[in-house]
């Protein structure tokens, strides 16, 4: 996992060395493999180990440090969520067996393009590539707070319905970034009435993927099942940042502030 200093520093005052605060990360067990020094940045490269989800986010490392050095962690604020102005029907047929919890939200109006350049820069910096705003926005507060988000185009959902099951077998299923796949066994996914539209917790699928022209889209922040995942991703040969989270284990309690802070800079930067 890649981190910026200065994305740290938002969060926490820090006033050790690199060198020094790696030493200290690395005394409580988040291991810091390397150091690299850019023109006016430092990047960590850490190794979290599979009993600390907790620390795959930069608000997760950030507590860390500031349990370290005994400061306060500056958390990021988390305006309350907007009064619904329309109502747009959506169905959702789910078991908690297999989905937890599923958290959502729909927003309409929206612009889809490019992000800001300091959007873009955050991103990139960590090993990110840069799609477009919604999409930037989802990675960039999964990055920061820990919980995979994922948007749908709303118009797009045939019947506005969102069904949330396993896999019998053979289901074919392309990706947002237009690879195709047959999907195994008892994987977990979403469809409308007429197709899979999201593998839950690894990849979301390409005929709802937000495009210029999307106006009205879904968020979801899940809570998914761990070896449900992990068996999904291992025989598809397929990980994800979300993947590697859910696999974990992700923080149940954290649904709810990750999508008041992806709605909140959507309605700042996408209209």
């Amino acid at each position: 996992m890649l981190v910026l200093l200065s994305w740290l520093k938002e969060y926490v005052d820090i006033k050790l060395t690199p060198k020094d605060l790696a030493e200290k990360l690395t005394e409580v067990g988040l291991g810091v493999e390397k150091i690299t020094k850019g023109s006016d940045d430092v990047i960590f490269e850490l190794e979290i180990t599979p009993n600390r989800p907790d620390l795959l986010s930069i608000v997760g490392v950030a507590r860390e440090i500031s349990a370290i050095e005994k400061q306060k962690v500056n958390l990021p604020k988390l305006p309350n969520l907007p009064k619904p102005k329309k109502v747009f029907p959506l169905t959702i047929k789910t078991d908690s067996k297999i989905n937890p919890r599923f958290t959502g939200i729909i927003i309409t109006g929206i612009k889809v393009g490019e992000s800001p350049k300091w959007l873009k820069d955050k991103l990139q910096s960590v090993g990110q590539r840069p799609i477009n705003n919604i999409v930037d926005i989802t990675n960039y507060v999964m990055l920061e707070m820990g919980n995979p988000i994922h948007a749908f185009d709303y118009d797009k959902i045939i019947g506005h319905t969102m069904i949330v099951s396993q896999t019998k077998g053979g289901e074919k299923f392309e990706s947002v970034d237009g690879i195709n796949y047959h999907l195994p066994k008892d994987a977990v996914i979403i469809s409308d009435k007429e197709k899979v539209i999201d593998l839950c917790g690894i990849k979301g699928g390409k005929n709802t993927g937000t495009y210029e022209g999307t106006k009205t889209i879904v968020i979801r922040v899940p809570v998914e099942i761990p070896n449900l995942i992990r068996r999904t991703s291992q025989t598809l040969g397929l990980r994800s940042d979300a993947s590697s989270i859910f696999e974990r284990g992700v923080n149940a309690d954290g649904t709810i502030d990750a999508l008041k802070r992806c709605v909140d800079i959507i309605l700042e930067i996408a209209g």
